[in-house]
C-alpha cells in the first residue's frame, strides 16, 4: 500500500487551498478515504489526480463540470494496460544519484521544487514520477531522463524486433516509453504510447533538437514560439529543444508516437 497525505501536505505541494480540496470532493472530482480519527487522507492516486485537475483548470479553463466529465472520461477508457507500472530500479537510481551527489532529500526537494515528502515517497516506491518531476531530477543530478532511467549494463542491438527492446520505466500514469535504440548513440529513439489525457504536467525544455511523427491518434503540443498544435496520425513536428515544451494526448484512443531526441538529452 503506498503512503497517504494530510490535506495540509497535498495543499503544500499542489498550491491548492485546504478549502478548494474539501469543494473538490463535494463536487466528486476527489474522494479522499478517512483514518480511524476522520481525517482525510489522500493516496498517490488522490495526489496525482489533484495536479490533473490543476492542469485541467489553469491550461484548459474548464469549470468543474467539465473537469469531472473530463476526469471520469479518462477513468472509463479502455486502455487499461497503460496504467502506471513502477519500476523499483528507478526510485533506487534517484537515490544513488542524489547521495552521489552529496545532497539531501530536502535538498534535492529543494532544487526541483517539491516537497521533500514527494521526492522520498518516489525514491521509496518509484511512484508519483511524471515527465515534468523526472526531467527536472535529471537535470539537477547532471543525467538525462533516459540515463536515470536506464539500466547501467545494457546490450547494445542494431536490430531491435518487434515486441522486443527494453521498456523504460513509469514517467507516470497512461505513459509507456519502448526504447527502439540503446546504447553511446547520438540519439534517443523511442516509441511512445500515451492513454486519453496522459500529459508532461506542464513546460520543460533541453538541450538539442525534436522530431516526433503521430503514429495513431490525437497529440497536441505547444512549443514556446511555434504556438500551440493538434498532430493527428501521419502528421509531424520538428523543432529545437531549448523551446519550452509541454504536451498532452487528446481525443478517445490511444496515442502512439514515433519521438527522436538529438543528442540523448531528454
Amino acid at each position: 500500500m503506498g503512503k497517504s497525505y494530510k490535506v495540509s501536505e497535498v495543499s503544500a505541494a499542489t498550491g491548492v487551498p485546504p478549502a478548494t480540496l474539501r469543494l473538490w470532493e463535494q463536487h466528486g472530482l476527489i474522494v479522499p478515504s478517512r483514518s480511524a480519527s476522520g481525517y482525510r487522507m489522500y493516496s498517490e492516486d488522490d495526489f496525482a489526480r489533484v495536479h490533473h485537475i490543476v492542469r485541467l483548470r489553469s491550461q484548459q479553463g474548464l469549470n468543474l463540470a467539465a473537469i469531472k466529465s473530463s476526469l471520469d472520461a479518462t477513468t472509463q477508457d479502455a486502455n487499461r494496460p497503460l496504467r502506471e507500472d513502477p519500476s523499483p530500479r528507478l526510485g533506487f537510481e534517484i537515490r544513488r544519484l542524489r547521495r552521489e551527489k552529496k545532497l539531501t532529500i530536502s535538498a534535492l526537494a529543494a532544487k526541483v521544487d517539491v516537497s521533500p515528502s514527494v521526492l522520498s515517497t518516489l525514491e521509496r516506491t518509484s511512484r508519483g514520477a511524471s515527465v515534468l518531476l523526472l526531467r527536472a531530477i535529471a537535470e539537477a543530478l547532471g543525467v538525462t531522463v533516459t540515463q536515470l532511467t536506464a539500466s547501467p549494463h545494457e546490450i547494445v542491438e542494431a536490430v531491435v524486433r518487434k515486441g522486443e527492446g527494453r521498456m523504460l520505466p513509469s514517467l507516470g500514469k497512461g505513459i509507456r516509453i519502448h526504447e527502439l535504440a540503446s546504447g553511446p548513440r547520438m540519439m534517443d529513439c523511442q516509441e511512445w504510447t500515451l492513454a486519453p489525457g496522459a500529459a508532461s504536467e506542464g513546460f520543460y525544455r533541453h538541450e538539442g533538437e525534436e522530431f516526433i511523427r503521430v503514429l495513431q491518434g490525437s497529440f497536441e503540443i505547444e512549443v514556446d514560439g511555434l504556438g500551440l498544435a493538434t498532430l493527428n496520425e501521419g502528421d509531424t513536428i520538428y523543432f529545437e529543444s531549448q523551446r519550452a515544451h509541454s504536451w498532452r494526448a487528446v481525443g478517445p484512443e490511444t496515442c502512439r508516437l514515433l519521438w527522436i531526441n538529438t543528442p540523448p538529452t531528454f
